[in-house]
């Protein structure tokens, strides 16, 4: 399951669509909006999110059946909000489920590592009435090709 929102979510209510007596594991990533201070000294008062949402759902549904099928889950559900969200808010959630832990906790990884390198999202900061464009990191690139060696692509 792949939604892209603008509402909040519900956790325990997103775990029982997931929850199953043939799983052994769940691994779950959740993302917030974090109160941060940026080099410019100034504090954020929250993010603006917005997305390509048809191509964003076709790259999060690849990313999905890779997961699947590279740690033989038996469910990957991820969602991920959109729109103005304040501090501590709920931006994105990954649930990773399968029969043993290392494959739920390496899926979960892989997951959101691509979704922040190879996802049609795009992140602004909020600085009272502004917003400035936060740039793809690096480190986030990096983290995600690591995967290259591991993954079996189509």
């Amino acid at each position: 399951m792949i939604k892209i929102i603008n509402e909040d979510f519900n956790l325990e209510e997103e775990f029982s669509k997931i929850s199953s007596k043939k799983n052994g594991a769940y691994s779950f990533f959740l993302g917030t909006v974090r109160d941060d201070i940026f080099k410019n000294e100034k504090k954020i008062d929250g993010i603006y999110l917005e997305c390509y949402q048809d191509l964003a759902h076709q790259q999060l549904a690849k990313i999905r059946n890779q997961a699947i099928q590279q740690w033989q889950l038996t469910e990957c559900n991820i969602i991920h909000r959109i729109g103005s969200l304040g501090l501590g808010e709920k931006i994105v959630l990954v649930i990773t489920s399968s029969k043993h832990r290392a494959n739920s906790i390496s899926a979960c990884e892989y997951v959101i590592d691509n979704l922040k390198a190879n996802v049609a999202f795009w992140k602004f900061n909020i600085f009272g009435e502004n917003q400035e464009a936060v740039e793809s990191k690096k480190k986030d690139l990096d983290k995600f090709l690591q995967w290259s060696n591991i993954v079996k692509t189509n």
